[in-house]
C-alpha cells in the first residue's frame, strides 16, 4: 500500500520518452553549472540535478548508458521536473530534521545494493557518481518516502473510508450506467393503406427469414404502388435511440422482424415500419467487488495529492522558500544543457 500511493504522488513525472532506435555517441554533453536554488542553507546546483538525472537514467534506461545523444534527450526533457521534485525533496528532509527522524546505515546500504546491484563501486562510476554521493542521495530519498508515508499517505488511507469507496461507485453509475447496444434496420413501406400491407409483407418475411431480400423485391413487383425502402445498418446505444425505436427493438430476438407499426415519418407522413435486430450487446455495468479495488486507488489518489499540495505549502511557508526569485532565475527558454 505505502508504495501504490505515496512517493509518486509527490514527485513529478520524470521518465522522459527516449524512442527506442539507434543513437550514435559521437557528442559530448555540455552543461552550464549554476546555483538554481536554496532550500533552508542547502543549495541546488545544475550539477546536482544532473547527478540525480544520471541515476534515474541508469534506473530507467540502462541499455541506453553508451549513448550521449539519447541521455541529453533525457536530461532536456527532465530537468526542471527533476529541480522542482529536489527542492520539494529539500523541504521535507528539512522538516525531517526538525522531527529528528533517523535511519540506520544497514537501511541505506541494503538499498544502495537493491538499486545498483552487487557489484556497486563499478556500477556508480560508470555513472560518474562516487560512493558518499550515491550514500546520501540514498539516504535523502529513504528519508523523504518515509515522511511522504507519514504526514501523507497515512492521512490519505484514513481518510478514504468504505463509505467514500460507495459513493464513488454510486457516482461512477451515474455517469456509466449500464446499457445495450443495438444493430438493425429499418424497413418501411409507404402506400395509401400501409398497414394492411406491411402485415402481409411481414408474414412472408416471417415464413422465410434466409430470403428476405428476395422477398421485399417479389412484394414491391406485385404491389408497384407500394414503397419499400430498407435503409442501411443502424448502431446504437439503447439510452441514444427514441423510444420509436427502441419500444419495437426490446421486444425482438436476435435475427427476427418486428410486427409492423405506424409511425410519422420526417415530412408527418404516416407509414409502417419493420425493425430488423441483427445484433444485441449487454453492457452491463462492473459489480462494486470489481471496480471498488481503482476507485479505492483513485480516491487515495485524489486526497494524497491534496495533502501532499497542503503539506508542502506548509513547508515553504515555513522555510521561507522564495518560489518567485526561481522563476526570475530560470525563464522557460533557458536550457543549461548543450550537445556538442
Amino acid at each position: 500500500m505505502r508504495h501504490a500511493i505515496c512517493f509518486l504522488l509527490l514527485c513529478s513525472a520524470l521518465v522522459a520518452e527516449v524512442p527506442q532506435i539507434e543513437y550514435s555517441d559521437n557528442h559530448k554533453i555540455g552543461i552550464q553549472n549554476s546555483i538554481l536554488a536554496k532550500v533552508n542553507g542547502t543549495t541546488i546546483s545544475m550539477m546536482d540535478v544532473k547527478k540525480k538525472l544520471d541515476l534515474a537514467f541508469h534506473q530507467f534506461y540502462p541499455h541506453l548508458a553508451q549513448s550521449n545523444e539519447a541521455r541529453f534527450q533525457f536530461y532536456q526533457t527532465s530537468w526542471r521536473s527533476m529541480l522542482m521534485e529536489m527542492i520539494d525533496h529539500e523541504l521535507i528532509l528539512a522538516d525531517a530534521s526538525e522531527k529528528e527522524v533517523k535511519l540506520t546505515d544497514a537501511e541505506v546500504r541494503e538499498e544502495i545494493e537493491n538499486r545498483f546491484g552487487p557489484n556497486v563501486m563499478s556500477t556508480l562510476d560508470r555513472i560518474g557518481i562516487v560512493y558518499e554521493e550515491a550514500w546520501k542521495l540514498i539516504k535523502n530519498e529513504i528519508t523523504v518516502q518515509r515522511m511522504t508515508w507519514w504526514f501523507i499517505n497515512s492521512k490519505a488511507i484514513s481518510q478514504v473510508t468504505p463509505q467514500e469507496i460507495r459513493q464513488a461507485y454510486r457516482l461512477y453509475l451515474k455517469e456509466h450506467p449500464p446499457y445495450t447496444q443495438w444493430n438493425y434496420s429499418v424497413i418501411t413501406i409507404r402506400a395509401k393503406e400501409s398497414l394492411p400491407l406491411a402485415q402481409e409483407l411481414h408474414e412472408k418475411i416471417v415464413a422465410a427469414l434466409d430470403k428476405a431480400t428476395e422477398t421485399i423485391q417479389e412484394f414491391e413487383k406485385e404491389h408497384p404502388d407500394v414503397s419499400i425502402s430498407v435503409s442501411t445498418d443502424y448502431t446504437a446505444k439503447d439510452t441514444e435511440l427514441s423510444s420509436s425505436h427502441r419500444d419495437p427493438l426490446s421486444s425482438l430476438a436476435v435475427g427476427t422482424y418486428s410486427a409492423p407499426v405506424e409511425q410519422l415519418s420526417r415530412d408527418k407522413q404516416k407509414v409502417c415500419r419493420m425493425f430488423h435486430l441483427k445484433e444485441k450487446e449487454e453492457h452491463p455495468a462492473p459489480t462494486f467487488e470489481e471496480l471498488s479495488p481503482k476507485l479505492k486507488n483513485d480516491l487515495l489518489q485524489k486526497v494524497a495529492g491534496e495533502i501532499s499540495h497542503s503539506y508542502l505549502e506548509k513547508l515553504r511557508k515555513h522555510f521561507r522558500f522564495d518560489e518567485a526569485h526561481l522563476k526570475e532565475v530560470l525563464p522557460e527558454d533557458f536550457q543549461p544543457f548543450v550537445l556538442e
